[in-house]
């Protein structure tokens, strides 16, 4: 299951968990089976400032890259061959050309508009 917009944990629990999210009309409590993905607001949270001591130790730190041959499982279940997806295509759509520049007065250019409108089934 998913649950999007969390904006607090309640409760995890015997194989559950309980949350809260925020919704455009009001507040929602829901409850999920683990294993759950939830989404979270912003709010959800009040992320600490790091310390000196601690950005220090961070620009020290090692980062461990990980390949397909690292994990357990069979090689087959990862990367493109493993993908349920493929991509057919990737392209930049093509920009809409053309327009036109109407001049004239106010109550003409209204008019005008309104019958350009119409013809190209706007409204």
């Amino acid at each position: 299951p998913h649950i999007c917009y969390v904006s607090e944990i309640l409760e995890v629990s015997d194989g559950r968990i309980r949350v809260r999210r925020r919704l455009d009309d009001g507040i929602e409590t829901l409850e999920a089976p683990l294993p759950a993905l939830i989404t979270v607001i912003k709010e959800i949270n009040q992320p600490r400032l790091p310390t000196l001591k601690g950005k220090l130790r961070a620009r020290r730190a090692e980062i461990k890259t990980l390949t397909s041959s690292d994990l357990d499982g069979d090689p087959s279940l990862y990367g493109l061959e493993g993908s349920p997806t493929r991509v057919i295509k990737v392209f930049h759509p093509e920009p809409p050309r053309g327009g036109e520049i109407i001049e004239g007065e106010p109550d003409e250019l209204a008019e005008r508009i309104l019958r350009k409108l119409e013809e190209v089934g706007v409204i």
